[in-house]
């Protein structure tokens, strides 16, 4: 029976390695656990993209923070503080460490290629769902290619808070003295392309989305107000899924920096990297709630509406656009009477500046969703105008759903 009276327990840096990654890491799993069963439960959220991302990057959390919960457990007794495993336990601990590990940041990209394609393209859900099997296939593939990989070359040992590819001293046949390439190899050379790459796309999305605001000065205040809000909402929600990423990866990529510069890691920086580093599922479980949450402060839409099962996608999007299509009537009542009042010496109406607004709008390829809902969308099966215009509507009905 292992107690925190085991003399490697007595060790403060020690105890907080072993101790740490059991909160953090039960933490991460509860968290990672909501999003899989909100996804699952809702038909109409298991039959979108996006969620099945993330339902997708949910699922290799929840183990890579089991793995981070079971922390030393697994490790071969004696070897660390709270250490009760043999060398088979801390095997499978560290194939699932890995595995999960990098599969879970290589969803980011998915991700990340969703946004753009929604975004900077204009993919409705019905052509980005024709490549999602892509979008699923890189992240596992990554994950099980080099979790299969160390498991063949016998690289995982203890590796101070948690098993993964490390030396084992006391085993010759388990000791690789390249461990340190592998280490790079499989997953921290991983890791950092994948930040540049998420950091590159975040680039193209805030350039893009500043480019359409440009565009949109030009026409009337409604219109341009309406999309602003759209595209900012939509690229803050990007943004804040990469940040889940950084802030997970900032203090373990400092501190593999420094071994790696053959430099000892200070307490601190240790201490920081196992507690953030099974964070990833509380952070996704923040950012996945943040449009809900922002709903209730600037709608009162109750949190609780969002588990309530519904039927299909476009009865809660046909639900919020009858209400938007409403709201857009209102304004065009007062705006015709405004313009029927503000009339030029020839007796023409301002109101004709807005349709020529308009249609140099649609010459710059800038749609005007609340003329789709009034004229019916071409993709709308039933040809009522109720579903979004463009890629922007659809990915912010999708987001909140």
């Amino acid at each position: 029976m292992v107690s925190l009276s085991d003399p490697k327990c007595q060790i403060t840096k020690l105890k907080a390695m072993a101790i740490a990654p059991k909160v953090t890491g039960i933490i991460s799993l509860i968290s990672s656990t909501f999003i899989i069963q909100h996804v699952l439960r809702d038909r109409k959220r298991r039959n979108l993209t996006y969620h099945r991302l993330l339902l997708g990057m949910s699922i290799s959390d929840f183990f890579g923070s089991l793995m981070c919960f079971l922390s030393t457990w697994p490790i071969p007794r004696g070897e660390a503080c709270l250490a009760a495993g043999t060398t088979a336990t801390c095997t499978a601990q560290g194939f699932f460490n890995q595995t999960a590990a990098l599969c879970t940041p290589t969803y980011n990209i998915s991700l990340a290629v969703y946004y753009i394609l929604v975004i900077v393209k204009g993919w409705k859900e019905s052509r980005v769902s024709k490549i999602e099997k892509y979008l699923h296939a890189l992240p596992i593939l990554a994950g099980f290619g080099t979790g299969f990989a160390a498991l063949g070359l016998k690289l995982y040992n203890g590796a101070g808070w948690i098993c993964w590819i490390a030396p084992a001293p006391n085993n010759p046949e388990r000791n690789d003295p390249n461990y340190g390439i592998y280490r790079l190899a499989f997953l921290y050379a991983d890791a950092w392309a994948i930040i540049v790459f998420l950091a590159v796309c975040m680039c193209i999305i805030y350039f893009h989305v500043l480019k359409q605001e440009k565009k949109l000065d030009k026409y009337r205040a409604s219109y341009s107000q309406k999309k602003r809000k759209q595209s900012k909402k939509i690229r803050n929600q990007a943004f804040l899924y990469v940040g889940c990423m950084y802030m997970t990866w900032i203090f373990g990529s400092a501190f593999r920096f420094m071994q790696f510069a053959g430099k000892t890691p200070p307490t601190s920086i240790i201490v920081l990297f196992v507690t953030f580093f099974p964070l990833q599922g509380f952070f996704n479980l923040t950012v996945y709630m943040f449009p809900r949450i922002l709903r209730y402060f600037e709608e009162g839409v109750p949190l609780t509406q969002s588990f309530r099962r519904t039927s299909s996608l476009f009865s809660s999007i046909r639900s919020v656009a009858k209400k938007r299509q409403s709201q857009t009537q209102a304004e065009t009542q007062v705006s015709c009477v405004e313009g029927v009042a503000e009339t030029n010496e020839n007796g023409a109406i301002l109101e004709e500046d807005v349709d020529d607004a308009d249609k140099e709008a649609e010459e710059h390829g800038i749609e005007d969703t609340t003329n789709a809902i009034e004229e019916g969308d071409p993709g709308d099966e039933d040809g009522t105008g109720d579903a979004p215009k463009d890629a922007i509507d659809e990915l912010e009905y999708i987001v909140e759903a």
